[in-house]
């Protein structure tokens, strides 16, 4: 497939995270005034390339999340992220962020979230891309700042947040830490992903899974679990990879051995997504063109399976999934 025919194919990314993704255009337009050395601030929130695990990685956040303590500032954010992706040929996108990190200025975490959906639905008029909000509860923090997170999304489900997420260092909180919450989503009929299995712990996906959820966040660490590939094939399970992030934070040792196409070989349904696009210096593109650099020629089966696989997975309505399907299938075939 040429160049701009992968950057154009239609697209839809399961895993973006909003302040790991705020675009120079987005830098520029709310810092325009404060006197920051603009290539500095670029700089300081991308990766290292001597970053050696996902604590190095998700050090890059404290120099974003200063600039994302406002109403005004997350819409910017929002907007300009969309906009993007739609760059980028992405036609659904579903973005994640953690309310209880945009406090400082004196938001609520509902009024942070509001913020960010009059972003996504000003893009989505703007841009063509249709948008959802996934909000994160966070390893580490307490039972009550992640409740306020899950009541935060039900209480906002019907003004574009589709689900939940739990992030952060996953090998010093494990995921069944948080049971009492996903079991009240469950309860609740929300749905979530959970970051797992992106250090190495295949146990930590199990524990996911049996709690019920429908996607893992990466989930690298199964590629060589028989049993856990199996139940994911026969449940449906979606892992949301994120290969130039995985490679950066040492979830892997390297492109030769990303679990990818291993994977989609076998029938486990595989997305591909951008973790971070600026932590990561990435976009979907990139990510497909770094697939291709080591595996061979993606061609357009190999992208519109990983859409419908993604589109299935979607935090979305059975017919709002179906419009996705028709607008893949009217680009592509």
């Amino acid at each position: 497939m040429q160049t701009e025919e992968l950057r154009n194919f239609p697209k839809v990314e399961l895993h973006c995270h909003l302040d790991g993704s705020l675009t120079e255009k987005a830098v520029r337009r709310i810092v325009r005034e404060s006197g920051y050395n603009m290539e500095v601030l670029l700089d300081s929130m991308r990766v290292r390339e001597d970053a050696r695990d996902l604590a190095d990685y998700l050090s890059c956040f404290a120099n974003s999340l200063p600039l994302l303590q406002s109403e005004e500032n997350l819409r910017i954010a929002a907007y300009e992220l969309v906009g993007q992706a739609a760059a980028d040929g992405v036609i659904y996108i579903e973005v994640r962020f953690a309310p209880m990190y945009h406090r400082k200025g004196g938001l609520t975490q509902t009024e942070a979230v509001k913020a960010v959906l009059v972003g996504l639905e000003e893009a989505e008029k703007d841009f063509g891309v249709k948008s959802r909000l996934l909000l994160c509860m966070m390893r580490g923090k307490t039972q009550e700042e992640n409740g306020e997170t899950l009541s935060c999304a039900l209480q906002m489900r019907e003004y574009g947040v589709a689900g939940i997420d739990l992030a952060g260092n996953e090998a010093a909180y494990p995921a069944r830490l948080y049971r009492e919450l996903f079991l009240r989503a469950r309860e609740k009929q929300m749905p979530f992903t959970i970051h797992a299995g992106e250090c190495g712990n295949v146990e930590n996906v199990r524990d996911c899974v049996e709690m019920g959820a429908g996607r893992i966040g990466h989930g690298v660490a199964i590629a060589d679990d028989g049993e856990m590939k199996r139940i994911c094939r026969e449940k449906g399970i979606v892992l949301e990879l994120c290969p130039v992030s995985n490679l950066q934070t040492g979830a892997v040792k390297s492109l030769e051995t990303y679990p990818w196409a291993k994977m989609r070989e076998e029938g486990v349904p595989v997305t591909v997504n951008t973790d971070n696009r600026t932590v990561s210096n990435t976009s979907l593109f990139k990510e497909w063109q770094t697939l291709a650099g080591s595996f061979g020629p993606v061609d357009a089966q190999i992208l519109r399976q990983a859409a419908y696989y993604a589109i299935d997975a979607a935090f979305l309505s059975w017919a709002e999934k179906e419009s996705l399907r028709k607008t893949l299938r009217d680009r592509t075939e």
